[in-house]
């Protein structure tokens, strides 16, 4: 489990992890509304699309504004030079529906369906990488739970369509969890308890911070990117003390900030569409921030 703040690498160290083991990275992204069967796979309408496609070579738009006398000769067999657009129109919509029907009515009584895997389920199959990113967001706190007979000794999991699957030997399970932002529910310790590693992301250094921030927008005015850093440090600190929290202030916003800079070359005006708008939807904050964090460092 890699745990911490947004921006701090959780992702990136996943795929840097799958890399230095040379597996194959997968990705699950969780929500409030994530069941169990969103990580192990749904039985699905197999719908054959060659089988539900339309028979037939019907006109185009274009081929019924340029000639719809012809155009309506494909739909009816029948060639009249006085046909208006509308009616061909009429024709084609009538036609397009009563084929839809009649492969509907056809297909219905024998209707299949199909397992489908999902990224875990893959990854488990064939020993692959597979991050599950934000399961603390998940509505209903026992879901992670269902997947503890994969992370324990047996390795197995009962899948929707009735098989048993056993976990490759290479497979790599990796849980990123932010662990402060709002909607972020506690881990079930049961989960916890089955990771191998469990490992707190903290924020970089300024140095560091300032290093990752070029290397990632290219930009070259070193000063102007380690005062930026300072400016979203101090932010953090103020939304930290004046608890607002509707908002974020961190790597990604920083990196947003830059990047506009690197655009419109100003540091403040940048910052009005950026890190000033992501940290707070409140305008009256806005502006004590700005004044408090921004206008202070920029003065000096």
């Amino acid at each position: 489990m890699l745990r911490g703040p947004a921006g701090t690498g959780k992702t990136e160290g996943a795929k840097a992890i799958a890399a230095g083991l040379h597996l194959p990275y997968r990705c699950i992204t969780c929500s409030a509304n994530t069941e169990i069967f969103d990580l192990l796979g749904q039985i699905l309408p197999d719908v054959d699309e060659k089988q539900l496609s339309l028979v037939g070579e019907l006109p185009s738009f274009q081929d019924i504004t340029l000639d719809p006398a012809t155009a309506y000769e494909k739909l009816t067999g029948t060639y009249d030079e006085k046909v208006s657009e509308n009616t061909v129109y009429e024709e084609l919509i009538h036609h397009i529906s009563e084929e839809m029907k009649q492969k509907q009515a056809a297909t219905s009584s024998s209707q299949q369906f199909r397992y489908v895997d999902t990224p875990l389920v893959e990854a488990i199959r064939n020993g692959y990488l597979v991050e599950i990113q934000e399961p603390t967001v998940i509505a209903n706190p026992g879901v992670l739970v269902g997947l503890n007979s994969l992370l324990d000794r047996c390795n197995s999991v009962f899948l929707p369509n009735g098989e048993v699957i056993h976990r490759h030997p290479d497979t790599t399970i990796i849980v990123t969890t932010n662990h402060d932002y709002a909607g972020c529910r506690p881990m079930n310790q049961s989960v916890i308890s089955r990771m191998n590693m469990v490992i707190d992301m903290d924020e970089p250094d300024e140095e560091t911070m300032v290093e990752r921030i070029l290397a990632i927008t290219g930009c070259s005015d070193k000063k102007s990117v380690r005062t930026m850093t300072q400016i979203v440090r101090s932010i953090a600190q103020y939304c930290q003390d004046n608890l607002i929290t509707d908002g974020c202030c961190g790597v990604r916003e920083l990196i947003a900030w830059v990047q506009s800079f690197m655009v419109c070359g100003d540091i403040q005006e940048a910052a009005h569409y950026t890190i000033l708008s992501s940290v707070t939807a409140d305008s009256e904050s806005r502006i004590e921030i700005e004044g408090s964090c921004l206008d202070t460092v920029l003065a000096s």
